[in-house]
């Protein structure tokens, strides 16, 4: 599976001391190869670059992030990923992040997987719901021998509707892609370029065939900028997917 994303921000220098709220306008990608050993085994592996396109202090960012998938049945999926992150910021900050994450997804109507046929019993024509539940363990170290850790629940709802034929599966497909996603921080907050809160997706997709996927999504993001203490700093931001099966 193949994903790409970038980011770029838009900062106003008086959010340095707290005093207004702005918008973050960014540009995302990512490109994700997955491939299926089975119908119980997903294996995956995410590069997402994300660099700033506007604003007065810069940021760039590369995540990679493994990801291994088991379906002990057709409407459970266990996951577990590893992130690995760097981000190179403005004053020469470089912050480092390893990140492992466990998770259990729910198919409550269809299925949301890449590359299996919608095949739930309790399926609705050409419209898939699942929820996503995650853990994930923070670890952040920068280059100032700074070292922050911090647990995070998300809980996500996802949604895919297909429009040509009954499933998003089948070749030559266009569907709708919606989610929403809740983050619950758990002790202190950790200093990083955005921590979010809420974040939306929406946005068209296209599969070409069982091997190559397209998604355009706009992802309006809440978020506080804990760099720069508790201030408001949303983001608006065009996701830019591919995704590659083998």
């Amino acid at each position: 599976m193949a994903i790409i994303f970038l980011r770029a921000e838009e900062i106003n220098p008086q959010d340095i001391w707290g005093a207004e709220e702005t918008v973050s306008q960014q540009i995302w990608g990512n490109y994700i190869l997955g491939s299926a050993h089975n119908d119980k085994l997903y294996l995956e592996l995410d590069l997402e670059p994300k660099v700033q396109t506007s604003g007065t202090e810069q940021w760039n960012n590369l995540d990679i992030t493994p990801l291994l998938e088991y379906y002990p049945n057709e409407w459970i999926d266990l996951t577990a990923e590893l992130v690995l992150g760097y981000t190179k910021n403005s004053h020469s900050l470089k912050t480092y992040e390893v990140s492992p994450r466990l998770g259990v997804r729910l198919h409550i109507l269809g299925n949301l997987r890449q590359y299996i046929p919608n095949d739930n019993i309790f399926s609705f024509e050409r419209f898939s719901l699942s929820t996503l539940f995650r853990y994930e363990y923070r670890s952040l170290y920068d280059n100032n021998n700074s070292t922050e850790h911090q647990s995070r629940l998300r809980i996500r709802v996802e949604t895919k509707t297909a429009f040509n034929h009954k499933d998003h599966t089948d070749d030559d497909t266009y569907y709708l892609f919606a989610d929403i996603e809740q983050y619950f921080n758990f002790g202190h907050k950790v200093k990083e370029v955005f921590a979010n809160k809420t974040r939306i997706r929406l946005g068209p997709g296209y599969t070409y065939n069982k091997n190559h996927r397209f998604e355009i999504l706009m992802i309006y993001d809440y978020a506080r900028d804990t760099l720069r203490g508790n201030v408001r700093h949303d983001a608006i931001a065009i996701d830019f997917r591919y995704k590659v099966f083998y």
